[in-house]
């Protein structure tokens, strides 16, 4: 499977967020999307998601608009996890996670056996069978971000495009989820939005840098990862760190 974006654009209300942007997100291959607040991240996922229509360049999945796959079809592709997923208050971990069968369960069918091992799966991967059926709403931010996930890995789809899937989860949970994503991209494609520039260095094939909507760099993360590419984007002086086992990379006003 193959999601390409070519020299994509779109703006809200006149106000230009993204501009001649082009990315794949490619079966074997796990893309960070980074970049400071309001540099066009969540509204690049929603193109390539289908959810919108870009003003100019072009979307394809394997040579084929996602916009013209009936909407389970698409769903069967591309599984799209956003910042603002809302699940109903009183649904249970079970019950959400099972949300992300929809695609191939059907408006009005039942869960099959088959949709139960997704289901048990995702769970057992998210470590949240202790709370599996406890409602969401009882939660905490962290654990109902790893439901958010759960759900997603449910839909057993050939891409998986996250919102921050990091943010709310403590630093081994997080650390956990990109070992988990770097495995999993054997199967599916995946492009995943963080700030954690960190887990971008040390898990990331290759790494988008936007900023002001424009693409600042484009590859493996060392070549993009750069102090002169991180002060363009950010507009801070950069270090990057080598502890051996561990690289980061550290800024400075």
């Amino acid at each position: 499977m193959r999601l390409i974006g070519e020299n994509l654009c779109f703006s809200y209300g006149g106000s230009a967020v993204l501009h001649d942007v082009s990315l794949a997100v490619e079966t074997g291959s796990l893309t960070v999307l980074v970049g400071p607040n309001g540099s066009g991240k969540s509204t690049l996922l929603k193109l390539l998601s289908g959810f919108l229509r870009p003003e100019r360049g072009t979307v394809s999945m394997d040579g084929v608009d996602p916009r013209e796959y009936p909407w389970r079809d698409r769903a069967r592709h591309i599984a799209y996890m956003t910042q603002e997923f809302q699940p109903g208050l009183e649904f249970t971990v079970r019950e959400t996670v099972m949300l992300g069968r929809n695609p191939h369960i059907g408006v009005f069918g039942y869960p099959g056996e088959a949709d139960r091992r997704a289901v048990d799966a995702a769970i057992r991967d998210m470590e949240l069978e202790a709370v599996a059926e406890r409602p969401v709403s009882r939660l905490s931010g962290g654990e109902r971000q790893r439901a958010m996930m759960a759900a997603v890995l449910a839909q057993e789809a050939e891409c998986l495009l996250l919102d921050e899937p990091t943010s709310a989860l403590d630093i081994r949970h997080a650390l956990d989820l990109a070992e988990y994503l770097r495995a999993l991209r054997v199967r599916c494609g995946i492009l995943m939005v963080t700030h954690d520039l960190a887990l971008a260095l040390r898990y990331a094939d290759r790494v988008l840098l936007l900023s002001a909507g424009g693409c600042v760099g484009y590859g493996a993360a060392d070549e993009v990862l750069t102090p002169s590419a991180l002060e363009r984007a950010y507009g801070c002086h950069s270090e990057i760190l080598d502890g051996g086992h561990l690289r980061s990379i550290g800024f400075y006003r």
